[in-house]
């Protein structure tokens, strides 16, 4: 009998480490998108022009920037 952590590794554990890579990107990614929101409300209370200045400018660096740590990391 396998085990279920057999199905899901090469014969040196590779897939494994992989997906651990992708999970922590994605948790990342979470708790950037957490920051950010809690940063556009509170500038949205102060200032509405330059809560979406911000969020339109974090957004599109981000995207961005997302975009090319996925492809250089790939």
């Amino acid at each position: 009998m396998s085990s279920s952590s057999d199905a899901s590794e090469s014969a040196d554990g590779s897939s494994v480490t992989v997906e651990r890579e992708w999970l922590a990107f994605g948790l990342a990614l979470a708790i950037l998108q957490f920051v950010f929101l809690v940063l556009v409300v509170g500038l949205l209370q102060v200032d509405v022009v330059l809560g979406l200045a911000v969020a339109a400018t974090l957004s599109i660096a981000g995207g961005i920037g997302s975009m090319l740590f996925v492809l250089w990391w790939r």
